[in-house]
């Protein structure tokens, strides 16, 4: 049964099918983070946005009690939840100094932002959020931080374009020289490929982005695409 069915207005079936394998993907194990961990990381961000009213419960929040996270990750994920505008490099040197290392910061700042990105669109479906699952996987994190990662003058360390990010800067970016929306959470390479897949079909590809004459069958046009994203990052406060 497709994801959102019970909209009266259906995405086109790659968004589907893309959104159905997003929220399979938090009860896997991760590259930082297990499987039990992920899970309870975006039910707690679920948890934060009913407790501050912004969304309905889904009935899953009970997932963010199945293990204790460490304080500084419970901080982390709320200010993420809510908006990250306390989010400073002082901020993430902060949470990284009592504990959560780099990588893992990256991670769960993408897993709370993947989760926003899935439960606003249900809203504007007018459909209740998606439900999580529980954890399918008991295997380890892998720990692998990229050879090709470093200090691009970001919060945190990224893969840079090629050539110097070599062959998974072109895995990641295919040959384009992507702005830094793509290669924001590029640390874990895993989680990047999961941004920019959203990227590319709900924005436009990144070959493309810069092509303002590019049509990409949406039903609004590229000019009012881009005055609806800033009018909401104005409403947001994203210093971006």
């Amino acid at each position: 049964m497709a994801l959102y069915s019970d909209s009266a207005h259906r995405p086109s079936a790659a968004i589907d099918a893309l959104h159905s394998d997003e929220i399979q993907s938090f009860s896997r194990v991760g590259t930082w983070g297990s499987a039990a961990q992920r899970t309870a990381v975006v039910a707690t961000a679920r948890k934060i946005w009913v407790e501050a009213g912004l969304q309905q419960s889904s009935g899953d929040e009970s997932l963010a009690d199945s293990i204790t996270l460490p304080a500084p990750v419970q901080r982390l994920i709320r200010e993420v939840a809510l908006g990250g505008i306390s989010v400073d490099r002082t901020f993430c040197q902060q949470v990284q100094s009592e504990g959560v290392t780099e990588g893992a910061y990256v991670e769960i700042v993408s897993l709370v932002s993947r989760l926003s990105n899935l439960d606003v669109f249900a809203r504007g479906l007018g459909v209740s959020p998606r439900p999580l699952a529980a954890p399918i996987e008991d295997t380890a994190p892998s720990f692998k931080r990229p050879a090709e990662a470093s200090d691009e003058g970001f919060f945190t360390a990224s893969v840079p374009n090629a050539p110097a990010g070599g062959a998974l800067a072109e895995s990641l970016y295919g040959n384009n020289q992507a702005g830094n929306v793509f290669r924001a959470v590029s640390l874990v390479p895993d989680e990047a490929r999961r941004v920019i897949a959203l990227i590319e079909q709900q924005y436009f590809p990144g070959a493309k982005v810069m092509d303002f004459e590019y049509d990409n069958g949406h039903a609004l046009s590229r000019a009012q695409v881009e005055i609806v994203a800033t009018k909401v990052s104005e409403h947001n406060q994203c210093f971006y």
